[in-house]
């Protein structure tokens, strides 16, 4: 008799991507781990192997059902492969039976890329960190046991890693609408879909720290103030200049304000930004701008709001109805024009990465990508380790002036950055 395997709905968040994804491009993150010596990849696979035990989200392949897309459990291995091509390169289709992730090795380095429709940047890092921990388990013999977010691979799982955390907290007091302008959007020359240009900024956590507290706002803050001062200096640049609002989206880690423990997408955006039309803006001015926009938006109430608003649209009887094709077309034009369209780019920090020491005397350096944007928009994510914030640009243009005139500015204040590039 075959056996019936567990299947799971998309969550609210995890909709969209496979619908809007193309034939060379889908909305991927990467998140990885550089160790003390070269990895060696029978022993990462064996971690994989067990972890995937462990970890209901590591066995699910993506499904095409007659409505909606859904996850399934499978018995299909994952092999860990060399990080030979470019990053974040599209998730799904033949060549791995639309797994949603993968993972790779390269010297040092172990990384893990997700398609969203998987998990958001908090169950990315929870992933890549169960992995290194057991990885460093077999190979050095360390015993380390759950610590921040680290897996144990002995044990229970968790009944609510696996739920729709928007679909258990939203209130629906009332919805919040998404009418918002359409921002700036930097224009280059595209790079072939297989590439991605990633440009690394290696920043001394502290000296950018106490410059974000000489303006009492957070070092996210700080970050945004300057991502929208390049992007609004690049469109006052422009040939074709016309004055559109600068905005940058950052996600929110809704789980400082719920208490789940779900290993899938649990996350909102919002979008700060200026209004060139209204005048000439100072640093000091915009840096003021985000932090009473991040302030006032960044709240229990405004953000539930926003989850009902995306949750009625899933519950909308008729849209229920709808074949899934005629599904796909309706959401790649709601994903056009409330999605890449409205913002200038989009920055994610993880924030601090802590590891216990067993595991941190044998590691150099954590990272975070964002995936190449469909539009090819420059876009940024950071993530802290030892000391060091390691801030990465990935764009799908060969010019690199937003990033150029970002990491500028940072050295203006007199906070000193290494930079690594990929492309030459």
């Amino acid at each position: 008799m075959k056996q019936t395997k567990n299947w799971y709905r998309l969550d609210n968040a995890a909709k969209i991507y496979p619908a809007v994804r193309t034939r060379s491009w889908s909305g991927n993150f990467r998140l990885s781990i550089n160790l003390t010596e070269e990895i060696d990849p029978i022993i990462l696979q064996q971690a994989l192997n067990d972890l995937r035990k462990r970890i209901v989200n590591l066995n699910l392949e993506l499904k095409k059902g007659v409505f909606w897309y859904f996850l399934e459990e499978t018995d299909r291995p994952v092999f860990v492969e060399p990080d030979k091509q470019s990053p974040c390169m599209r998730i799904g289709g033949r060549h791995n039976h639309d797994m949603p992730y993968r993972v790779t090795y390269y010297n040092k380095r172990i990384a893990i890329e997700l398609f969203h429709a998987l998990a958001d940047g908090t169950g990315g890092i929870i992933f890549l960190k169960s992995l290194a921990a057991r990885y460093i388990h077999l190979k050095y013999h360390e015993d380390i046991s759950e610590f921040d977010g680290i897996i144990s691979c002995d044990s229970q799982v968790l009944a609510e890693e696996m739920e729709d955390a928007f679909k258990r907290y939203a209130k629906f007091r009332t919805v919040k609408s998404r009418s918002e302008l359409k921002g700036y959007h930097f224009k280059g020359t595209q790079l072939p879909y297989e590439q991605t240009s990633v440009i690394t900024g290696i920043i001394p956590f502290d000296v950018l720290y106490k410059k974000a507290k000489t303006y009492q706002v957070t070092v996210t803050e700080l970050i945004v103030a300057l991502m929208i001062e390049s992007f609004m200096k690049c469109q006052s640049e422009s040939k074709t200049h016309i004055e559109k609002p600068v905005k940058v989206s950052v996600p929110i880690n809704l789980r400082k304000l719920y208490p789940s423990k779900t290993l899938r997408n649990f996350a909102l955006f919002i979008n700060p930004g200026i209004e060139p039309r209204y005048g000439e803006f100072t640093l000091e001015e915009i840096i003021e701008e985000v932090h009473h926009f991040m302030r006032m938006n960044n709240k229990e109430k405004y953000l539930n709001a926003m989850m009902c608003k995306n949750l009625s649209d899933e519950y909308n009887p008729l849209l229920r109805i709808i074949p899934l094709g005629l599904k796909n077309m309706a959401m790649y034009i709601a994903f056009k024009k409330y999605g890449e369209t409205l913002v200038s780019s989009t920055f994610s920090n993880l924030g601090r990465v802590d590891l216990p020491p067993e595991m941190a005397k044998y590691t150099e350096r954590v990272e975070f990508m964002l995936g190449r944007f469909m539009s090819g928009m420059p876009s940024a994510a950071a993530a802290s380790w030892n000391g060091n914030l390691y801030i990465n640009w990935t764009s799908g243009f060969r010019e690199k002036n937003v990033e150029r005139g970002f990491f500028t500015s940072l050295v203006k204040m007199g906070i000193p950055v290494k930079i690594e590039s990929n492309l030459i």
